[in-house]
């Protein structure tokens, strides 16, 4: 008998404490804050590629020459060298079933870095356009791209904050703590792909235009998403 009250009693017990447990169960609301921007991107990267062709006379005109032609350009447009780079080297044969040296034609492609895309005409100005295969933009992107991201994700934050308060502002609840934050981090640098052929750098030398004045730089869009969870008072 004493043992049946015992158990009786333990019972009790559990019973009243997941009762008060219930009433005092932690109310959470979740929300998702967003914030997005567009910035004009200042760094591009360029691949340049040179080749060399034959002469009315039979030879060649080196790719070491063009080479000098480029590196002279770079130059004289007042960019770091350190800012033209070796990206690959290889060559062609139009003649390929004479296999002699002679028709063997070398490429050189570089990659070159801008923070001012006009500065291009004027570099590739200074280069023989029939050494030209093609320039066109590999990537780019922002000198201060973290730090724009990082001032994203405050705004995604601070806009998480304020939907839970219009939340619950009609149900005369107050905020709480956050319990929980989480973010979906996004690639936020896009790579954009665009071609100048040969034909239009011969066709633009003869005009005296410019080779790259359609070029359609499109902006760097970035967003930060961030999830809270928020206790109610």
């Amino acid at each position: 008998m004493k043992k049946i009250s015992i158990l009786i009693l333990a019972l009790i017990i559990a019973f009243s404490t997941y009762a008060q447990d219930s009433n005092n169960a932690l109310r959470t609301i979740k929300v998702t804050g967003i914030a997005e921007d567009e910035i004009k991107p200042d760094i591009l990267y360029f691949s340049i590629s040179l080749k060399e062709y034959k002469l009315n006379s039979g030879s060649k005109f080196l790719i070491s020459g063009l080479e000098d032609q480029l590196i002279k350009a770079v130059e004289n447009a007042g960019i770091d060298q350190e800012n033209l780079k070796v990206e690959n080297v290889y060559g062609y044969n139009y003649e390929w079933k004479e296999k002699n040296n002679k028709d063997f034609l070398a490429k050189k492609q570089f990659q070159l870095k801008l923070t001012d895309v006009d500065k291009l005409n004027q570099i590739l100005s200074e280069i023989d356009p029939k050494g030209i295969e093609y320039a066109r933009i590999t990537q780019y992107t922002h000198s201060n791209i973290n730090e724009l991201n990082q001032n994203l994700q405050v705004e995604a934050v601070k806009n998480a904050k304020a939907k839970a308060e219009v939340l619950l502002e009609p149900l005369g609840e107050k905020l709480g703590k956050v319990i929980e934050m989480s973010e979906n981090q996004r690639d936020f640098q896009p790579i954009y792909y665009k071609s100048v052929s040969n034909n239009r750098m011969l066709a633009a030398s003869s005009e005296n235009s410019s080779i790259i004045s359609d070029l359609d730089f499109k902006n760097i869009k970035l967003k930060a998403e961030v999830h809270i969870v928020f206790s109610i008072q």
